[in-house]
């Protein structure tokens, strides 16, 4: 897919243009208590939650949709308490990161996104309040267009292309629960989430019935595979993907600068 477009956002602070950040959470959850002779994975402690600490951020557009939040590229340059305490350089178990972005999740109308940045730290006792500054990098658009592959014969190996980007059917068989026909894997270096939709169609142009079940992800020397899996309601031989690609896509980096206290 191509990037259109890379725009600053100016205001330090909640917004940039159409898109506003704002503070949707925080959780804090201590050690807890350890059975004698357990380890501390065997912890017990509040909310069921690893020890360390949590803000939930909300990202909202007023007119575009979101299509994803880069969580690599989005950055946190400050997350401490008011006793200056760094909650970025503190490790957590097999040296999990702090300070990063993760649990993302999208509103169904794609207007907004919630996302954490999370550290496996704790504020020191006494602490009123927390800092959080850093950068949120988006990408937003409004309008799409349907892009076809070829009509392509249905089997694993075989390369689905549409437009720039090419889809390798990585797996095909029946769901392993449900009553669909048939189930196909596709692996690519784009993201679904890239995309407003996808669709599938017969080799007489019907459009066939489909339902995204799954998706994943694995990186490896700063590579990137995707893989998402369709249920379909029909049975085919031979098929057309079809993608909703975005055509005004924007990348736009929103800064932020939160004071936390106990009151959002």
């Amino acid at each position: 897919m191509k990037r259109l477009m890379m725009v600053f956002g100016l205001v330090a602070g909640v917004a940039s243009g159409e898109v506003k950040v704002e503070l949707a959470g925080l959780q804090v959850t201590a050690n807890g208590y350890v059975p004698e002779g357990e380890n501390e994975f065997n912890s017990l402690r509040a909310f069921n939650r690893q020890l360390g600490t949590k803000v939930g951020l909300l990202v909202t557009s007023s007119d575009k949709a979101i299509v994803k939040l880069d969580e690599e590229k989005s950055k946190v340059t400050v997350f401490s308490d008011d006793q200056e305490t760094d909650l970025i350089k503190v490790k957590g178990r097999f040296g999990r990161k702090s300070g990063v972005f993760r649990m993302t999740s999208e509103a169904k109308d794609g207007k907004a996104i919630i996302t954490h940045v999370e550290s496996s730290g704790v504020p020191k006792k006494g602490t009123k309040n927390l800092t959080l500054k850093g950068g949120l990098v988006v990408s937003l658009a409004s309008k799409s267009k349907e892009v076809r592959s070829e009509l392509t014969v249905l089997k694993k190996g075989e390369k689905l292309v549409v437009g720039e980007d090419a889809f390798e059917v990585n797996s095909l068989g029946k769901p392993d629960w449900g009553d669909d026909p048939i189930q196909v894997e596709l692996k690519s270096s784009v993201s679904y989430k890239d995309f407003k939709g996808f669709h599938f169609y017969d080799s007489e142009g019907n459009k066939v019935e489909s339902n995204r079940s799954g998706s994943g992800s694995m990186g490896i020397f700063g590579k990137r595979t995707y893989t998402v899996s369709f249920n379909l309601k029909k049975k085919v031989d031979k098929i057309v993907l079809a993608v909703d690609e975005w055509s005004d896509l924007e990348v736009v980096k929103i800064p932020f600068d939160f004071t936390i206290g106990a009151g959002l």
